[in-house]
């Protein structure tokens, strides 16, 4: 599977999550770390734990969650405590199972470890490298502790549950690829994109606008396409702001002319959508030589 290859409408627009969604996973796993320790210990509690390295967790969930409100170098801070919070979280998990000898309220616990990480791991690569370091702990763990065949099968429970959330991973990650090899061969036949955010700001604009009209894409980001010769030819930004996360009728398919840099007329055919996350599409494609015949 090619997962390198890759536009940037999909790295930039469709792949990127908004900081706010970050922090409310943060915000739950943090919240869910603290009440299962909380039922763990009233409901549970022969079982054995590491409380300190426990709330530590918690304690860094917390400081990640707070990281999220500074913008001061927030795209290299947050990457790394969510790598350090996670591989802290994955050895203490194995950890836990391991001490109470694959007892299956903990191995419930690394599950759903496991299908959080099939969910936001986006190689094989690492969810192979996690599950080697698992089943090897696991496996040095049932040899020398002496278990018996009840402890056996909760051990097989965790193998399958790795085998199933690995096919889920592999899914939707084959999703993912043909979603780049799709906009990849758009990029290829000069298929202009935009994006606009639900406040109107251009966040994204094809590289083919520098073949097709002149412009480099920066020169359009944000206010740059409102300010510019191009406002025209595209939706109004009265529709943005008026009609969140709708597409009104009239403008799903649309025609429209634009200038070039250099003031050349151009036609284009538009097809308007919404994107999941509720910004406004448009996929442009250049007809001037239809309307001109």
């Amino acid at each position: 599977m090619n997962q390198e290859s890759s536009t940037p409408f999909v790295k930039k627009v469709l792949l990127r999550q908004p900081i706010s969604s970050f922090r409310l996973v943060i915000a739950l796993f943090t919240f869910t770390s603290a009440l299962t320790k909380f039922l763990y210990d009233r409901f549970l509690p022969e079982l054995k734990d590491f409380d300190r390295i426990r709330w530590t967790i918690i304690g860094l969930g917390v400081i990640l969650l707070a990281s999220t409100l500074v913008k001061f170098k927030r795209r290299f801070i947050v990457p790394f405590f969510s790598l350090l919070l996670y591989l802290a979280t994955l050895l203490y998990v194995i950890a836990f199972v391991i001490i109470n000898r694959f007892e299956p309220h903990a191995v419930i616990i690394l599950i759903l470890v496991y299908g959080a990480s099939s969910v936001v791991i986006n190689r094989l690569l690492y969810y192979g490298v996690q599950c080697f370091i698992t089943i090897l702990a696991c496996s040095v763990a049932y040899s020398s502790m002496g278990m018996g065949n009840e402890n056996l099968v909760d051990f097989l429970n965790i193998l399958i549950a790795m085998g199933v959330f690995g096919i889920v991973m592999t899914s939707r990650l084959k999703i993912i690829t043909d979603v780049k090899n799709s906009y990849s061969n758009l990029e290829k036949l000069n298929v202009l994109s935009i994006v606009a955010n639900k406040s109107g700001e251009i966040v994204f604009v094809s590289p083919s606008i520098k073949s097709l009209l002149g412009y480099t894409p920066y020169e359009l980001l944000k206010n740059g396409w409102w300010s510019s010769d191009l406002r025209e030819g595209w939706i109004s930004r009265d529709y943005i702001l008026n009609y969140p996360n709708i597409v009104p009728n009239e403008i799903e398919s649309i025609e429209c002319s634009l200038l070039t840099k250099d003031g050349k007329k151009l036609w284009f055919n538009w097809a308007n959508s919404i994107l999941p996350n509720g910004n406004y599409m448009g996929v442009g494609i250049d007809i001037t030589k239809y309307k001109n015949s």
